[in-house]
């Protein structure tokens, strides 16, 4: 397989893990803290693989999302593609960061994605705990090292002995 579609299936294939991550059910002490898989993937290839557009699969997953919770449609693909289109345009100040720099970086980005969930809910009357809202930023935050770190290390090419 050429490199090009390697990193494509890469891209579908962990996009549809975080899908699976994000509806997995958890205890309902985990279930306010999780963390927001979907965007924290697309993030990740919006950031280090210009080669692979990521607004339009943003958009679809996000139906797909909205399908799944049964949330209005287009709520998680406004969302979806609103944080993709950032780090998309930011990609060439996030590459200068180091991990931790980007972390923090990246904090607004999730924050929005949380905000215009909370605003569409709110404007369609579906009420939540404000800390249902917000434990997600900051549970996503915490996780975006360790994803990082591990797409990387998958993005790796294997070493020839």
């Amino acid at each position: 397989m050429t490199p090009t579609r390697d990193l494509r299936l890469g891209f579908v294939a962990s996009l549809l893990l975080a899908i699976v991550f994000q509806l997995v059910e958890l205890p309902d002490v985990l279930a306010a803290a999780r963390p927001l898989w979907v965007p924290l993937v697309l993030a990740y290839w919006a950031l280090r693989e210009p080669r692979i557009s990521t607004l339009f699969p943003a958009f679809v997953a996000g139906l797909m999302l909205d399908v799944l919770f049964g949330c209005p449609l287009g709520q998680h693909a406004l969302g979806l593609v609103i944080v993709v289109y950032i780090v998309e345009r930011l990609r060439s100040i996030f590459i200068l960061f180091p991990l931790w720099q980007a972390t923090f970086a990246l904090i607004p980005a999730w924050a929005l994605y949380s905000f215009l969930m909370f605003w569409i809910d709110g404007a369609t009357r579906h009420q939540a705990d404000v800390w249902l809202r917000w434990l997600p930023v900051l549970s996503t935050t915490l996780f975006w090292p360790l994803l990082f770190s591990v797409m990387e290390a998958l993005r790796q090419p294997p070493e020839d002995e």
